[in-house]
């Protein structure tokens, strides 16, 4: 007997509109060669188009014990390919109402992975494999900066609803003090996880953390000058030293969402070519309406 699925996502509808929507006429946030990026956009919506159209997308309780956590894999990578849609879409000039709906099927894909991870673990054992079966993103490894994006975004696409659900079930609750901090805002926090899980770029955002009195911006400029930057401007060869780089791609999405939680003057900020400004003015605007 199949298990039920409901799931939260649409994904080949959503994908059907993504496809519609027209590159030709956006203006790119940054310098960047654009056909490139364009491509990149295409082959994360195509590798999405195809997951959508998988037997594993549609009829995931079908599957039992390794074919389960196989598929269970390709969720993940589902849901991976889709916050890279939505950096594609940042870079490529899409604002801030193109990029919510995205965002909201892309957190309605993880919360759809989260109930496949169940079926294999439960699968799993029941086969007498029990070898653990690791939450959606599990944040303290390479897959952290997926949790940033997911996180950040909710405050700055007006989407702090989402936030619950994405602590409990994308992330099981496994948290550090960054990620406290971004989903503050939707969640009542009775104490925040002193621990940084990874120090590069995160560690440098100590000085802020360990602000006395109250929670002041200043401390986020040379994070973006040091860590994002003038990280960008290194060689790949350069960028490799220190240990693994978990930021958020070209942009630096905690700082804005930190900008959009504490509601600072960000004037210093903007002054950096990673800070998405943008975004910033859109969750605001949002949050006023």
């Amino acid at each position: 007997m199949t298990d039920a699925f409901l799931p939260c996502s649409r994904l080949p509808r959503a994908c059907a509109g993504w496809s519609a929507i027209a590159l030709a006429g956006l203006t790119p946030r940054r310098r960047l060669d654009l056909a490139d990026k364009r491509a990149d956009w295409k082959e994360a919506l195509a590798a999405l188009g195809r997951f959508a159209a998988s037997p594993g997308y549609a009829r995931p309780m079908d599957m039992r014990a390794d074919a389960a956590l196989d598929n269970y894999l390709q969720w993940q990578e589902a849901g991976q390919q889709a916050c890279r849609l939505l950096i594609y879409g940042l870079d490529l000039g899409l604002d801030g109402a193109a990029l919510r709906p995205i965002y909201l099927e892309t957190v309605a894909l993880w919360k759809d992975a989260a109930a496949v991870a169940g079926h294999a673990r439960a699968s799993m054992a029941q086969h007498g494999q029990d070898d653990g079966v690791a939450p959606p993103i599990a944040t303290r490894g390479s897959s952290y900066p997926y949790a940033v994006i997911l996180l950040a975004l909710a405050s700055l696409l007006g989407a702090q609803d989402e936030v619950p659900a994405i602590v409990e079930q994308v992330l099981a609750f496994d948290t550090d003090r960054l990620l406290d901090y971004l989903s503050a805002g939707a969640i009542e926090l009775h104490a925040v996880n002193e621990t940084l899980f990874h120090k590069h770029p995160y560690g440098a955002l100590l000085p802020f953390f360990e602000q006395l009195d109250a929670a002041l911006p200043d401390p986020l400029v040379p994070y973006l000058k040091a860590q994002y930057e003038e990280f960008h401007r290194l060689s790949p060869r350069q960028q490799k030293k220190g240990g693994p780089w978990l930021g958020t791609y070209y942009w630096a999405l905690e700082v804005a969402a930190l900008s959009v939680l504490y509601g600072w003057d960000d004037t210093a900020l903007r002054a950096s070519p990673c800070y998405p400004a943008n975004l910033v003015d859109f969750a605001r605007a949002h949050a006023a309406a």
